[in-house]
């Protein structure tokens, strides 16, 4: 039985990944704030450290494996199939418990926090016990609850609440109906973005097309995804990019589906030089627009707003650097391969892509010539739970749109039909940037 070696290997692991997170912490402010306080750090939101997620990439993966080592298997399986802190976190946002702890010093009895949210006592007590014990929220004394530094994020001024809103909605609604859909053949041997696990779930109110054409027609639901994105980016740590990329010998950009600019207005702020185009459809666009006013006056004559759809219209041409953030996963092989050729029609030769996305580890060992980063033994090579995110990323992809996360080789070979080349790869701890010229 090699179990004993690997537990004490996985504690290694375990004492060094957190000695590197602290060290980090420790760079940037006054060392890490203990859960239960509600003075945030830097790292909380507004510096991106690569040496931080990485760490914790291999802190949760090697806390995972130790627990489901030493612990009974049953009691493991149990634990993620009763797993209902999701609803907890969803009745949570939507009724502002956060917002409301935040008008009291030293905490609110539940009769009060009951009276102000609309929730009954008892069943508010449930709910507050189930998120406390995982320190979203905490108990100060019998019945008192206070925010702590994980319940700030669910202030709903933040993005955040209309982030985890989709994830527990349309993701969870999606999720609930995977099993019937595998099961209905109509649905589930397509492989059309108009037959997806959701679509499958609202098909009864008499709808059919795209997620997409959901949204078009749930406006409510469409600003919510919208604002989700910032959200996002932030945990996928996206803008990690601005600090991993020779941006400083770059002059043109184009953010290809650029959303609402998030990632424009962060980029010019710290490489002025850069003129970008804005592509995307012409009412994201507009929502574009009214966020660029958050740059300088001298940096919004930098940027160019073209509206336009990547299947149908024309991008700019010969420009240096070609953005795609969260784009290819959206869709299925072959509209993924359209949007590659679409932009390779129009590259100068120097121009070069960026697909800036997930992408799917191997569970297998790979060659030490192999670029993407892989998990010390005894851990799965893809860091297991410290790279879950990125599973259920794919589930959503698979939920949503039929589509899913690529592996290496997958994106490789798409970019190979589309006339490209990949030429460099950057592995940014949660995501992958993968740099493209033409062939």
């Amino acid at each position: 039985m090699t179990g004993n070696i690997e537990v004490q290997v996985l504690l290694e692991l375990i004492r060094k990944s957190a000695t590197e997170a602290l060290d980090e912490y420790g760079k940037y402010g006054d060392g890490v704030p203990s859960v239960y306080e509600t003075n945030t750090h830097p790292l909380d939101e507004h510096k991106m450290s690569l040496r931080l997620k990485k760490a914790i990439r291999n802190l949760e993966g090697a806390c995972d494996q130790l627990c489901a080592t030493l612990a009974p298997p049953l009691h493991t399986i149990v634990n993620r199939a009763q797993d209902y802190y999701w609803s907890c976190l969803r009745v949570a946002a939507q009724n502002k418990i956060a917002d409301l702890l935040d008008n009291t010093t030293g905490g609110m009895n539940l009769e009060s926090l009951a009276h102000e949210s609309g929730i009954e006592p008892s069943k508010l007590r449930i709910l507050m016990r189930t998120l406390a014990a995982r320190h979203c929220f905490q108990e100060v004394s019998h019945d008192v609850y206070a925010n702590t530094r994980l319940s700030l994020v669910l202030h709903s001024h933040s993005s955040h609440t209309s982030y985890i809103d989709l994830l527990t909605k349309e993701g969870q609604e999606s999720a609930g109906n995977f099993q019937k859909y595998l099961s209905d053949n109509e649905y589930s041997q397509c492989n059309d973005s108009t037959h997806t696990v959701f679509t499958h779930a609202v098909k009864d109110t008499g709808f059919h097309g795209t997620v997409y054409d959901w949204m078009k027609v749930n406006g409510d639901r469409r600003a919510v995804m919208s604002s989700s994105m910032p959200s996002m980016n932030s945990v996928m740590g996206t803008l990690s990019i601005i600090e991993g990329y020779p941006w400083e010998k770059i002059s043109t950009v184009c953010d290809v589906g650029c959303g609402n600019g998030s990632f424009v207005w962060s980029l010019l702020q710290k490489f002025p030089q850069i003129h970008v185009t804005l592509f995307d459809l012409h009412e994201t666009l507009e929502a574009a627009k009214q966020a660029a006013g958050c740059l300088a006056q001298e940096l919004q004559s930098h940027l160019h707003f073209q509206p336009g759809d990547f299947f149908k219209d024309s991008l700019p041409k010969s420009v240096d650097m070609y953005y795609l953030r969260n784009i290819i996963h959206n869709w299925p092989d072959k509209d993924v391969l359209t949007i590659l050729a679409s932009i390779k029609n129009v590259m100068g030769p120097q121009s070069r892509i960026l697909i800036h996305d997930y992408t799917m580890h191997s569970f297998q060992n790979q060659s030490p010539h192999h670029s993407l980063d892989q998990a010390p033994w005894p851990m799965l090579p893809d860091f297991g739970n410290g790279s879950m995110r990125l599973h259920y990323q794919d589930l959503t992809m698979l939920f949503m749109y039929n589509s899913k996360e690529r592996t290496l080789e997958e994106v490789k070979n798409l970019s190979q039909n589309a006339g490209l080349k990949l030429e460099q790869i950057r592995d940014l701890g949660e995501t992958t940037v993968l740099e493209f010229g033409p062939a």
